[in-house]
């Protein structure tokens, strides 16, 4: 998902290049919907079978979409291929990597997913780099068919740490528990939004995601727009993905010490000030400010990455992680759906600096919704001290 903008980029100039922005961004808009919409039925799935399954499935759907990927010519089997096959096997992959972590671990939660989702920004760096270079070179049918073998490589990798601890696939499937013997139901459930808390979480990250995905996908796009070599677009995409690596790790390790919500807060403020001075301020007339924005906004939406799953955690038991967590992905997947073709239409009919305007009002409500939960939690709107 980190460097979806780069094959958006690149289908736009070439296969794809009688569509608009806006008509791209809808693949690519789809892919993630179904990433995140799915996670509603995975997450049951993944707190009553655990990953036993759910990892093998994941890679029969993700592989195979790079190989029929690298055969596809028009804009519907794109759709169908990365869109609707891809965005499901990514929906998988995804609640079952961060579903092991959540229930797994307690006092240094937030360290341990920033330090797995680091996983996904280390993809988003390496594939935008192999494929500036082996795109000019093998064609669009060999670099799909070579990020195939990566991915396959990398998944087989992931269930091997997960299939030698049967201690570690009966923890996530909650049948060692012991709180509850109630049979658990694998269906979809959206009882979670009765608490208050999380439904004011669950809207925040709705925001949040919208302008983390919708900036970095968009961001090739808006290089080539702005009259810029592409081949910045490709170094810009693996820049944010590298300062993202640290944005999850090191926020997720301030937050187990200082409470992750306040952490959240306040690299919501440091996104805001960044993008402000990078992006509105010089985003479309200089090279060195798109640079510059890469790395911060990298640097701070990673850390929302990592620290919003744990404060979805903290409005629930471990029991059920699972299922709150694929709520959360139903509810941002409608934000993935929209933010390519809105974000794209915006570009082509607005430019960059209504563009970086819609994601800062976006950035700023979002970090609202997470001082209300917050508060909530607390009981309190005026307890700035309390680590939570």
């Amino acid at each position: 998902m980190q460097s979806i903008g780069t094959v958006q980029s690149f289908l736009q100039e070439n296969q794809l290049t009688d569509y608009s922005s806006r008509d791209v961004g809808w693949i690519t808009g789809v892919y993630n919907f179904l990433t995140m919409f799915l996670g509603i039925q995975t997450g049951p799935w993944m707190d009553v079978f655990g990953p036993k399954y759910l990892g093998p499935l994941a890679v029969m759907c993700a592989v195979p979409t790079f190989f029929i990927l690298a055969e596809c010519k028009t804009y519907w089997q794109f759709m169908l291929c990365l869109g609707v096959l891809g965005g499901t096997g990514n929906a998988i992959a995804t609640t079952v990597g961060i579903a092991v972590i959540g229930k797994l671990f307690h006092r240094r939660r937030g360290l341990a997913l920033g330090i797995s989702l680091s996983g996904s920004s280390t993809g988003g760096i390496i594939f935008p780099l192999v494929l500036r270079q082996i795109l000019p070179t093998w064609g669009w049918r060999w670099s799909m068919r070579s990020l195939g073998l990566i991915v396959l490589v990398a998944m087989c990798l992931g269930l091997a740490c997960l299939s030698p601890f049967p201690r570690l696939l009966a923890t996530t499937a909650g049948r060692n528990e012991g709180s509850s013997h109630k049979k658990r139901s694998a269906a979809m459930d959206l009882s979670a939004f009765r608490s208050t808390a999380y439904s004011l979480i669950a809207s925040s990250i709705f925001l949040l995601e919208f302008a983390i995905f919708g900036a970095t996908a968009i961001l090739p796009t808006l290089v080539s727009w702005a009259g810029f070599p592409p081949e910045s677009g490709y170094n810009m995409v693996a820049i944010l993905n590298g300062l993202s690596s640290l944005g999850r790790i090191l926020p997720g390790l301030a937050g187990d010490h200082f409470g992750h919500f306040n952490v959240l807060l306040y690299m919501v403020i440091f996104t805001l000030a960044c993008t402000a001075a990078t992006l509105t301020a010089f985003g479309s007339t200089r090279i060195e400010a798109l640079y510059a924005f890469s790395a911060l906004w990298g640097f701070g939406t990673g850390s929302f990455l990592s620290l919003t799953p744990v404060c979805v955690g903290k409005t629930c038991e471990a029991k059920d992680y699972g299922r709150y967590y694929g709520t959360m992905n139903f509810v941002i997947s409608f934000a993935l759906l929209l933010t390519m073709p809105i974000g794209g239409q915006m570009l082509e009919s607005l430019g960059s600096t209504a563009l970086s305007g819609l994601y800062l009002a976006v950035v700023f409500i979002g970090g609202a919704l997470v001082y209300a939960a917050r508060s909530v939690m607390l009981g309190n709107w005026l307890d700035f001290k309390t680590a939570i």
